[in-house]
């Protein structure tokens, strides 16, 4: 027999039909017992309740603590609808056997039915605010993802959820270090948080927040295409000089002009940026100012080291190829007449001698004085020449993305293709890690973090940039 899932309509429903006999038919012991009957049956074609539900709230009703009282609860007013019915449907034979003997429906068989129908309703009611509970748990637990964590968070979870971490915090053994890997969208959770970091330390109640030290933008790496890389050093080809004989055939079976490409292989090796931080054992028993400590300070001082690598890295010993390192040097295209020549024409030239190389220039970097020097020119009548106050979009120059940074030294830029002709390759994600075997740690009841990663720059055609300074002097 199919059934049905007991909800609002439902119960409207089976209402409404029991009360249009009385209505359409008058008040009579028959329409009386025939609603009485119809609601009887309602209950059982009322489909026994399953729960499938997952979270963690308290119900908005009664003395609720847990899903497994809710849903105890639930089945006990399904049970106790089922006995009212069973009882309606006694006293409703009990009725009719009373009308066939032309008999009225005592006064106590009446007043019985209505207590049960009092009492029916009240659970009916109940049932439906459990189900609306059980409801919005269910919306809960379906509820998207939380935002990405950032660093010290997810140490914090990696904590809490690891039962050998809490004794390692707690017990230090001698040899042993805990690892914890910090994906690259915890770093910029740690940039754009703006909830303090976790900084939730016991304070009085005059609690003013964590002061969070200024960190600068980082956006070298943005410029970038990104990758990945399983191996401690990448190999490649990478053109070194190019002869174009391209022409046209002289004559039918005339020979063909021919070019020359020759490459050069070029290794660079995985290069580890890392540092390291001591801390005292009752800071990392208080979790969240360890998250702030991370996320404020060490996670911030890696990447910094990482643009500072990503632009002037030497490229020797253990260092980075940095862009500005491997940079063709600017010289001004023949042919190309400036007078009086501005930073804006300079960087003008700097982006036709890529597009002469055959690449496209896609951004530049500048300091932040260069880049302000720019913004501030104003003509004769003290407009603003190239920039608006007002906005607030990223600054362009030329129709290419800039990006300023306090990684390039003062007066000098670098323009280029970073989009096609560089290549940023992560072998290590950010990780943090944990040990208490350091110099004098055990002495000082000390712990050393340290927090590193590992990268490599791979610069697949040098003449796609071009650096030198803002003017010719």
């Amino acid at each position: 027999m199919k059934r049905f899932q007991l909800t609002a309509g439902f119960v409207l429903a089976t209402i409404a039909i029991a009360a249009s006999l009385p209505l359409a038919f008058g008040i009579t012991p028959e329409t009386i017992v025939a609603s009485v009957l119809i609601v009887a049956a309602s209950g059982l074609l009322v489909e026994p309740g399953h729960t499938h539900y997952r979270g963690g709230m308290r119900a908005q009703f009664g003395k609720v603590g847990s899903e497994e009282d809710i849903e105890a609860q639930y089945k006990e007013v399904q049970t106790n609808l089922k006995d009212i019915g069973d009882k309606l449907k006694a006293h409703a034979e009990q009725s009719e056997k009373d009308i066939k003997a032309h008999r009225s429906m005592s006064e106590e068989t009446k007043a019985k039915v209505d207590e049960l129908l009092t009492t029916q309703g009240g659970l009916q009611e109940n049932l439906r605010a459990l189900e609306q509970t059980m409801a919005g748990l269910q919306d809960s637990a379906n509820a998207g993802p939380a935002k990405a964590q950032t660093g010290g968070q997810l140490l914090a979870a990696h904590i809490e959820e690891h039962e050998d971490a809490r004794a390692f915090l707690a017990n230090p053994v001698q040899g042993q270090t805990m690892r914890v890997a910090v994906p690259r969208s915890a770093f910029q959770a740690a940039l754009t948080d703006t909830s303090g970091g976790g900084s939730s330390l016991t304070y009085p109640a005059d609690n003013r927040g964590l002061v969070a030290p200024l960190q600068r933008r980082l956006t070298i790496r943005d410029l970038l295409m990104p990758g990945r890389t399983s191996s401690s050093a990448i190999f490649f080809p990478r053109e070194s000089g190019f002869t174009n004989n391209a022409g046209i055939q002289s004559s039918q079976g005339g020979l063909k002009g021919k070019s020359e490409i020759t490459f050069e292989d070029v290794t660079r090796a995985v290069a580890t940026i890392a540092h390291t931080l001591d801390v005292s054992i009752q800071m990392l028993s208080d979790v969240p100012y360890l998250m702030s400590y991370l996320d404020g300070r060490g996670m911030h001082g890696l990447k910094l080291k990482e643009e500072l690598q990503l632009l002037l890295g030497s490229g020797t010993g253990g260092n980075l190829e940095g862009l500005f390192t491997a940079a063709a040097a600017y010289a001004q295209p023949a042919g190309a007449v400036v007078t009086d020549e501005t930073p804006l024409d300079r960087l003008r030239l700097m982006m036709l001698q890529v597009e002469l190389a055959e690449a496209m220039a896609t951004g530049v970097v500048l300091n932040p004085v260069n880049w302000a020097n720019i913004e501030l020119q104003k003509d004769a009548n003290k407009q603003y020449l190239f920039t608006n106050p007002q906005n607030t979009t990223t600054g362009r120059i030329w129709g290419r993305d800039v990006v300023s940074t306090q990684s390039m030294p003062q007066g000098q830029t670098v323009v280029g293709d970073f989009a096609t002709h560089a290549q940023l390759l992560d072998r290590e994600d950010a990780s943090v890690a944990i040990s208490y075997e350091n110099k004098d740690n055990f002495e000082r009841n000390m712990a050393t973090i340290r927090i590193e990663e590992r990268a490599v720059l791979a610069i697949y055609r040098d003449e796609a940039f071009v650096k030198g300074p803002l003017s010719g002097s």
